[in-house]
């Protein structure tokens, strides 16, 4: 069991006291172990040289390439079908939790961006909060919240990006998928502390290929993506280039009429004009080159860019919700017994209404990013050196929004965030598969400079003269923040193989991160005559906030394989998400927020019988974590992240699927998630959460499916998917209602072209996705949506 410690110090030398977990009570001194059986892992590596060099150049060839890289095998230069994938093969041995999806199967979901993943991966949830730019990732209760880094990674060819835009874009040209679950700090260059989602596109070989792919919908949707890959110069350089353009009308109505602005049940809404002001444009695009000069040696080298124009936050009245306005119906009734009826007949004319708000300013939201890449590869002796380094630029510029939510011009929200990270990932890691000793052992570093201009203006005249004296409306009150975030680790990961059937595997990370915060808050506005001041009202003094730590963390997993196709494994481990500050507070001893510390155990067996006809994969969790992130408004215009002190989250996960002919296939995969506030005082609002749930957790979720596929292309697949109840609020007060949707996808398929129907939410189910702390604003989830779509391949 893992000793797993922390050591957190901060430049002004304050002490921050550890609690240690139970973990750490165990054993004192097992991370000290770690770093001697990495040292022994590859001085070990001599040992092992003559078997690799007894390895045939093919063994080699299909060995010692990148694993994770999803390309299939090739014979003499033509790409050889048909073939089971190693990879599947691979995963079934690796003792982790790992969901994967390969091309066909992205294909067969309709999974054509980010937020489409969780719908087919247990225990994985997106919040998203209406805009792409404030996307979380959310895995067994391990989650990303406003301020704090991702708790859960994008990497995307070997590069991590881990700003939320990322988390929230559009696909094409893919190769697989693969959602690991669980802490992978010791396995991955970038620590995410809750897992990875791992996306690999079409990389270039000899042989020319690409696919052409339009879909056209309901909502005026419209995309078209693509992607192409061919030699240059054959064995030597490859190119590829990737696109894809996506526009849709928007779900919600802004209604212009009568009686909305107060939005109560008893009184029927007049309807004059309405807009659809939620609408998504966009378009992102990949060039790629692929130089493979030797045997030895390669590089792979992307350039990537995406811009898209999102329109207004995709939100609305929480208590306009048909299931809210049951409870007003009702609590009416009750009230007023004699005009029952009449409540009740209004509520029938409004239920429809669920996507309609108010607002007198639509808003926008402009975001671009911009990835510039090098990964290369150096094919030693006995090992492989890899790197990946990367430039991401990322502009939020700017997000704006009607933040009182009525059609009275009173405020606006404004949001600017222009952000750039330099990484660097150096490792070396096993060339044969099939030795009984693996190691990977790497440096990874990273600098990330962010510049945020969180305004609210203020638009009614006299609150500006009563509260920014000297200032006319509309006057700015405007948080502007510069963060620096530093961050070099040592991290290693490393499995020995006893007898074929028994493999212990170990891993540590050390990491040191140094942060800044400067911080000030201004009015800016219209200066009326005679003000000393000018145009700029400071609200409060500047201030700068230095941290410095260092993590320190192992694993450790046991796993024995009796059977070719059986593996039970159980682990050890402790993940971390960094600590951070919240950039919109006024306050420095409220800014900084400490790390969240979550220790695991979890326990697993994974199987696959009849030839590949059955597969079954099951895992059990249990984390306690330290310091969890919450996030708290204390007014409509600043919000902090709190440290709950322990929470506890248990639960599984379940994947299966039978074949019980040749051409159908029916799978189901399963997640429970359970988290308790067991110790967490609230600050702000000075109440006591303990034993509450924690919010922003599905409680459950189930996908199930039958697909039917034969000789003669006919292709169709059914869908089942289910989300539990999940609360928005750290009091259990306001929740999200369990739901179900129903897809279904018909299509016929050639060598070259294929067509599909498609239609999801079948049901038009209406449910929420997130919720706003500190206002009654939700996000509803897509309404039932139908198109055509057609793919060409080249």
């Amino acid at each position: 069991m893992a000793l797993i410690f922390e050591n957190q110090s901060h430049i002004n030398d304050r002490s921050i006291r550890q609690n240690r977990s139970f973990f750490s009570l165990i054993v004192l001194n097992f991370y000290y172990s770690i770093l001697f059986f990495c040292f022994l892992s590859l001085l070990t590596t001599k040992v092992h040289a003559q078997n690799l060099e007894k390895k045939t150049d093919r063994t080699q060839e299909g060995t010692g390439s990148d694993s994770n890289s999803g390309t299939k095998p090739v014979e003499q230069g033509i790409r050889v079908t048909g073939k089971k994938d190693p990879r599947d093969r691979e995963i079934l041995r690796t003792p982790n939790s790992i969901s994967r999806l390969n091309e066909q199967e992205i294909q067969d979901a309709g999974i054509n961006r980010t937020n489409d993943i969780d719908k087919q991966v247990p225990n994985f949830s997106i919040i998203d909060s209406g805009s792409r730019n404030f996307t979380y990732f959310n895995i067994r209760g391990m989650r990303s919240i406003a301020f704090s880094e991702p708790a859960v990674g994008l990497i995307l060819d070997g590069v991590p990006l881990n700003d939320n835009v990322a988390l929230n874009t559009e696909l094409y040209g893919l190769e697989n998928i693969e959602v690991y679950r669980g802490s992978q700090a010791t396995l991955f260059g970038k620590n995410f502390q809750g897992g990875v989602v791992e996306i690999r596109t079409k990389k270039p070989t000899n042989v020319a290929e690409g696919k052409i792919t339009y879909d056209v919908g309901n909502y005026k949707k419209q995309e078209i993506s693509t992607y192409y890959n061919a030699p240059i110069i054959k064995d030597t350089l490859y190119f590829g280039i990737a696109g894809k353009s996506t526009e849709r009308e928007g779900y919600l109505s802004n209604i212009t009429g009568f009686y909305y602005p107060n939005n109560r049940p008893y009184e029927i809404p007049i309807e004059i004009y309405k807009t659809h002001p939620d609408g998504r444009k966009g378009k992102a695009g990949r060039f790629r080159l692929f130089f493979t000069p030797n045997e030895i040696f390669e590089a792979d080298l992307q350039v990537s860019a995406e811009s898209f124009d999102d329109g207004s936050l995709n939100l609305v009245n929480y208590l306009g919700a048909k299931s809210e306005r049951e409870k007003a119906l009702l609590q009416g009734c009750v009230a007023m017994p004699a005009n029952c009826s009449k409540l009740y007949g209004t509520y029938v004319n409004r239920v429809n209404g669920d996507r309609k708000v108010y607002w007198d300013y639509e808003g926008k939201s402009n975001v671009t990013g911009n990835t510039y890449s090098l990964a290369t590869t150096t094919k030693l002796p006995h090992t492989n050196l890899k790197t990946a380094s990367a430039i991401r630029k990322m502009d939020i510029d700017p997000i704006t929004a009607d933040s009182d939510f009525t059609t009275v011009d009173q405020n606006r929200s404004i949001y600017v965030e222009k952000a750039t990270t330099f990484l660097n990932d150096v490792y070396v890691e096993s060339k044969d598969k099939n030795d009984p000793l693996q190691f990977k052992a790497g440096i990874y570093a990273s600098s990330k400079v962010t510049n945020i201009d969180q305004a609210r203006e203020h638009r009614s005249p006299i609150y500006v003269i009563n509260d920014f004296p000297g200032l006319t409306a509309p006057t700015r009150e405007k948080n502007l923040s510069r963060l620096q975030d530093r961050n070099v680790s040592f991290y290693t990961h490393n499995s020995y193989t006893f007898a074929e059937k028994f493999t212990a595997t170990l891993g540590a990370r050390l990491e040191r991160q140094e942060s800044r915060l400067s911080h000030t808050e201004q009015a800016v506005g219209i200066s009326r005559s005679g003000n000393p001041l000018g145009e700029t009202l400071v609200l409060s003094d500047p201030y700068t906030i230095n941290n410095r730590y260092n993590y320190n963390v192992s694993r450790m997993i046991f796993d024995y394989k009796p059977i070719e196709n059986l593996m039970f494994f159980i682990g050890f481990s402790r993940g971390y998400k960094n600590a951070g500050y919240s950039t919109v507070v006024n306050i420095p001893d409220k800014a900084a927020f400490k790390p969240e510390i979550n220790d695991t155990i979890e326990a697993g067996v994974k199987s696959e019988f009849f030839k590949g006809k059955f597969g079954l994969k099951y895992t059990q969790f249990y984390t306690e974590t330290q310091n969890f992130h919450v996030v708290r408004a204390i007014n409509l215009s600043q919000y902090i992240n709190l440290n709950a002190e322990m929470v506890t989250i248990r639960g599984y996960e379940l994947e299966t699927f039978i074949k019980p002919q040749k051409d159908t296939k029916l799978g189901l995969s399963a997640g429970y998630t359970e988290g308790i506030f067991n110790k967490f005082y609230d600050s702000v609002l000075n109440r006591d959460f303990n034993g509450k749930w924690v919010h922003f957790i599905p409680k459950y979720d189930i996908v199930s499916y039958l697909q039917f596929r034969n000789e003669y292309g006919i292709f169709f697949r059914g869908e089942f998917q289910a989300v539990g109840q999940m609360y928005f609020a750290a009091d259990n007060t306001v929740y999200s209602d369990p739901y179900y949707v129903i897809n279904a996808r018909v299509g016929y398929e050639t060598d070259t072209i294929s067509a599909y129907l498609y239609m999801n939410n079948i049901n038009d189910r209406y449910y929420f996705t997130s919720y706003i702390d500190g206002t009654f604003q939700a996000v509803p989830g897509a309404p039932k949506t139908y198109g055509f779509m057609l793919t060409y391949k080249i």
